[in-house]
């Protein structure tokens, strides 16, 4: 998994997460993200599948994610008031994935979701996708929750810091609350209880990374940026360094092609390929440095033993790659570089400090492949049946673990289409905002070329966009993904 390391905050209501948090945004505009949960409750007038509107992030400080939030009446008094601005509770709207009992309960016994719970007759959950679209964007991923989702998250591959919040003493806690007056006396004392044993698990071997004790503001704020000082300035420097490029794998016939050209039709000039090596000999019309930078093998085997490639691999008797130097010359000018490559190209650029999002498209199933690429009609019986044993391993591959930030499954054109925009839309915001603070825009050209196995040169693909995320608190469960990075 690439990107920075979520965080999972936790600790008990009145222990000053909220107002540790407001301090952190309003510090570090644009660092955070929140995730977009899923729910079994019927949308609202108004909101959208998938989808966050802007007013809690602007209330919060974050300048480019849409967010999506369910916090208890309490807890948005707490935030509402930290923040200085209307009770949320009464100004927010909340959009999720909407979905079904039996859908959602299906994926949380595939072991798709890091957290769920129930509240008021409706599931709410948030799911390992949801994390990592916001980890995709260089986004840091915080999620609060309670010690019963702590315990959850633990027995998943997440990896994210983990932080207690905890107040001086349960004496104190009570004053705090009781001092808010939003509760009644039964609902304090299920709190306080609530509060005594998550204090003392807290404290238990193994569970947190760091326990802070909130008992001044200003100190326990400072402990709070030096936990996360790493992920913050590796977001900020990955946020100087020009767009992050975009590595695009998955069989042929899985639509990468498709969904490329509506992503680069949509937003023209965004989107950009790096010139590939290669040691085939010029075909007519074709220009050295403009579709391919044509070279012999020994010079181009020299420059990869010296490390100047990011990915290469041989096909019909020639060698193809990308060279750093290429993929620098693209994010040079403000341009998200695509590269379009195999399973294998994948695993070769993990190995470089390059940092790209990781996609892969793939098809719903082998018979639906296999129908798509005879209805082509191009190629030979042997020459297919090639492609589709290697299709079924770019498959089993793409679903291992940490291979890539997102799989999207093309079974609606649309749909995988909405699902790339989303992952892609903050590099493409990074990217329209830059173009404006310049005196004019430079206009791109994109030349549709030809798609080689392990080659950034083909016009097959782009990706990213600013996800909304929402926050799910329910029961005690709550998802605060703090918002945009980039």
């Amino acid at each position: 998994m690439s990107g920075p390391r979520p965080v999972v905050l936790s600790g008990p209501s009145g222990a000053g997460k909220s107002t540790l948090m407001k301090k952190l945004m309003k510090d570090h505009e644009g660092i955070f993200g929140f995730s977009v949960s899923h729910t079994t409750r019927n949308p609202r007038p108004g909101e959208e599948d998938g989808k966050g509107l802007n007013t809690l992030p602007m209330l919060l400080g974050a300048a480019l994610l849409p967010v999506a939030a369910v916090f208890s009446s309490e807890d948005m008094i707490e935030l509402s008031t930290s923040l200085s601005c209307p009770n949320l509770s009464e100004t927010t709207d909340q959009d999720y994935h909407y979905t079904t009992v039996e859908a959602m309960l299906e994926k949380i016994d595939n072991g798709e979701f890091i957290e769920n719970a129930e509240f008021s007759g409706n599931m709410y959950g948030t799911s390992k996708a949801a994390i990592e679209d916001v980890r995709a964007q260089n986004i840091i991923c915080i999620l609060d929750v309670d010690i019963q989702g702590v315990n959850r998250i633990k027995e998943t591959d997440l990896n994210p810091i983990y932080i207690s919040i905890q107040p001086p003493s349960m004496e104190i806690l009570e004053k705090r609350l009781r001092d808010r007056q939003t509760e009644t006396e039964e609902s304090l004392e299920k709190r306080l209880e609530a509060a005594r044993i998550d204090m003392e698990l807290s404290m238990e071997p193994g569970i947190f990374d760091v326990v802070i004790i909130n008992d001044d503001l200003e100190r326990a704020y400072e402990e709070l940026k030096v936990i996360l000082s790493a992920e913050i300035q590796k977001v900020e420097e990955a946020n100087k360094s020009g767009p992050r490029p975009v590595v695009l794998s998955g069989p042929s016939g899985a639509g990468k092609s498709t969904l490329m050209k509506k992503l680069m039709k949509d937003h023209e000039g965004i989107f950009g390929f790096s010139v590939s090596h290669t040691t085939r000999n010029p075909r007519p019309g074709e220009e050295d440095g403009k579709d391919y930078h044509y070279t012999t093998r020994e010079a181009m085997q020299e420059k990869i033993d010296n490390g100047e490639f990011i990915e290469n691999a041989e096909f019909s008797g020639n060698m193809y790659g990308t060279s750093k130097a290429a993929i620098e010359d693209v994010r040079a000018q403000n341009i998200i570089c695509i590269l379009d490559v195999d399973i294998q190209g994948v695993n070769r650029i993990k190995e470089t400090d390059l940092n790209p999002i990781y996609i892969s498209i793939q098809p719903p199933s082998m018979e639906i492949l296999e129908t798509r690429l005879r209805d082509r009609q191009t190629e030979t019986e042997e020459s297919l049946e090639k492609r589709l044993e290697a299709a079924r391993i770019d498959m089993e591959l793409s679903m291992e673990p940490g291979v890539f930030d997102v799989v999207i499954i093309n079974d609606d054109l649309e749909r995988a289409y909405e699902e790339l925009k989303v992952i892609l839309s903050a590099e493409i915001q990074k990217v329209e905002v830059a173009n404006k603070s310049k005196s004019g825009a430079r206009p791109v050209v994109l030349k549709d070329q030809e798609a080689i196995v392990g080659s950034s040169v083909s016009p097959q693909q782009v990706n990213r966009s600013p996800v909304p995320d929402p926050v799910s608190h329910l029961a005690k469960i709550q998802l605060f993904l703090l918002n945009d990075l980039q």
